[in-house]
């Protein structure tokens, strides 16, 4: 059969999406067995909000700077 260096044989390719699709399987009975804890919602609204936050304020801030420079206030 053609094989290829970087591509490897059709089997490989077969047997590597049938590995993916068995991980991937396994991650899912894994996360559906996960319970949360009392305060793991807070700890995951902070942890979300203080990502955000900041991006969203720098976002801002550089959208003012380039208004105020456009129109020159």
């Amino acid at each position: 059969m053609f094989r290829d260096k970087e591509k490897g044989t059709m089997e490989d390719l077969v047997s590597k999406k049938e590995k993916l699709k068995r991980e991937n399987d396994e991650l899912k009975k894994l996360i559906d067995k996960t319970e949360f804890e009392k305060n793991d919602a807070k700890a995951l609204i902070i942890a979300a909000l203080t990502t955000i936050v900041p991006v969203v304020l720098i976002a801002c801030l550089l959208f003012y700077l380039v208004i105020k420079f456009v129109f020159k206030f």
